[in-house]
């Protein structure tokens, strides 16, 4: 029972990341397009490994939330709010690009708008319902995308670069980085090298298809969608990034709620407040809104990887120094 809520965490890791930049492949093409494949595989192994570690350094956060010193809970508050709107940045995103991309595939408009409307409801329900949620959304996700792998040609590029690798991780962590540090269950070294490998295999081979698939149509807006819409499967492309689109929608709209509940919000005002958000959004399109907020949200992914890895080793030494002088003052005492 314990594995299958560590697949859970996987599902939930994953689904926060794989939205419209990555189902379209236009992320995977900006990235990786002109370096090569490995670099793309190499960049979901990091990002299992990242994952891994934030559930690490989530121990460290929930104390420094409780922490007596001021300056230490002002921190946690200064990151909390950086995370929170950096999740509201996307959830706009998302909801311009579903609007956008389910147009596009099957000519129905409101889409986005109604998708918003229901993640802001299910926003305010259990962590349970999410990680249920993603638990049939991700490997729905993947089986479609297997079926498109099917159709291709195999890439064979395996040069590397690791610019390209670090910056889409530190594009992609902050939402996979977030969702995973407000996991309120502990688990074991053993269960976090699990969640970690896992997560690094699936999106690892995620990564190396939607590249596989988009790699002839790399200049294109959508390399996924024109790839289908050449073999006459536009209808699967268009699922495919409506279910990732919605699974991010659903980690953005929930770590928002929980946010504003940790601060006595009440939960209608939260459904409120990102139905008002799903509508404006609306207003946006899709690559300009995107061209403003992603690069703003790779920067704050950046610093707070930092944060989340210094955090434990800084909790450490601290508590170490705490002890040492703790044993000179018992000796001082005892003499």
């Amino acid at each position: 029972m314990k594995a299958f809520k560590c697949l859970q965490i996987c599902f939930i890791y994953i689904g926060s990341i794989i939205g419209a930049g990555f189902a379209t492949g236009r992320e995977i093409m900006l990235y990786f397009g002109d370096n090569g494949l490995l670099s793309g595989v190499l960049a979901g192994v990091a990002m299992g490994v990242l994952c891994g570690l934030f559930l690490w350094a989530a121990k460290s956060f929930a104390r420094l939330k409780s922490s007596r010193n001021g300056f230490l809970r002002s921190l946690c508050v200064i990151v909390k709010v950086a995370l929170w709107v950096c999740t509201l940045a996307s959830f706009v995103c998302m909801v311009s690009g579903c609007e956008e991309i389910i147009a596009k595939t099957y000519g129905i408009s409101n889409v986005g708008l109604w998708t918003g409307v229901l993640v802001s409801f299910l926003g305010i329900c259990e962590m349970s319902v999410t990680r249920k949620l993603n638990t049939v959304i991700v490997p729905l996700i993947v089986l479609l995308l297997v079926v498109l792998f099917c159709q291709s040609e195999r890439a064979a590029d395996v040069q590397f670069d690791a610019k390209s690798v670090l910056g889409y991780c530190g594009m992609n962590i902050m939402m996979g980085g977030y969702i995973i540090a407000e996991q309120e269950e502990s688990f074991s070294a053993k269960q976090t090298i699990f969640i970690s490998a896992v997560s690094g295999v699936i999106f690892a081979l995620c990564i190396a298809m939607v590249y596989t698939v988009s790699i002839r149509y790399a200049d294109a807006s959508m390399p996924i969608w024109e790839f289908a819409e050449a073999r006459g499967m536009s209808s699967l492309s268009g699922l495919i990034i409506y279910l990732a689109i919605f699974s991010t929608l659903i980690g953005c709209a929930k770590l928002i709620c929980q946010e504003n509940s940790s601060i006595k919000i009440p939960r209608i005002f939260s459904v409120g407040f990102l139905i008002i958000f799903a509508l404006i959004s609306l207003n946006f399109d899709f690559s300009t809104i995107v061209g403003y907020c992603y690069p703003v949200i790779g920067y704050v992914g950046i610093v707070y990887t930092c944060f989340m890895l210094v955090l434990p080793i800084a909790e450490k030494l601290t508590h170490l120094k705490g002890h040492s002088r703790r044993i000179v003052l018992s000796k001082r005492i005892g003499r």
